[in-house]
């Protein structure tokens, strides 16, 4: 979306960085030194209390941006939920493009609105939707940020299979649930037809419009 000139420029600027699943991406003290762009894998997002106590807040998939132009350390603690490759830009240097082009301007403003949107959504399913519900949200959440990259190796666009870039204990930390509860709910979906579990973290959405549908559906 950004003209030629400024696409070379950023291309001047990045670099890559693989970072291992596990490891820290950005402490929540630290002031970032560079902004990125997210190529690949799962980054997960966290804070905490100064008893230790600690909640993920969010996560962020590929082509999402990472890191706040003009602003200081966030408290948000960022590590790798899977494998990730960043495209990362000094962040001085990605402040200047901002402020000369007001169309990089303009679309950065967008995708923040974008981001503000998703945290609103996730409100509303922490406190007002039943357990099946935010699972079900969750696991939508992950197979649409996928499709794009599976779905045209897989024979229809309504399935969609991936590695879930949370284990279970995390997916109830994340969804405020038990772990016994977060098992339930995804042995309800499998029962159901709508997803299939595998081993290890593998799951297969074998109906992305079922699912959507199960984040909206009051169960018993």
């Amino acid at each position: 979306a950004l003209p030629d000139p400024v696409l070379a420029q950023l291309n001047q600027m990045s670099r890559r960085r693989k970072i291992r699943s596990g490891a820290q991406v950005l402490g929540s003290d630290q002031e970032a030194p560079t902004v990125a762009t997210i190529l690949s894998g799962v980054v997960r997002l966290s804070k905490s209390l100064p008893d230790g106590r600690t909640q993920i807040v969010g996560l962020q998939f590929p082509g999402e941006f990472l890191g706040r132009p003009f602003a200081g350390p966030t408290g948000v603690l960022a590590e790798a939920a899977t494998d990730v490759e960043l495209c990362c830009v000094a962040k001085p240097q990605f402040e200047s493009l901002l402020l000369a082009h007001t169309g990089m301007t303009e679309l950065f403003a967008k995708r923040m609105s974008e981001g503000l949107d998703a945290a609103h959504e996730w409100m509303l399913l922490l406190g007002r939707k039943t357990a099946e519900e935010r699972v079900a949200s969750l696991l939508l959440l992950c197979a649409e940020k996928f499709q794009d990259a599976t779905c045209a190796d897989q024979g229809g666009v309504n399935e969609v299979r991936f590695d879930l870039p949370l284990s279970r204990t995390e997916m109830a930390d994340f969804l405020g649930l038990t772990l016994e509860t977060v098992g339930r709910m995804l042995k309800r979906l499998e029962q159901a037809g709508v997803v299939t579990i595998h081993s290890g973290r593998g799951l297969t959405v074998r109906d992305v419009t079922a699912l959507r549908g199960r984040t909206e559906r009051e169960q018993c």
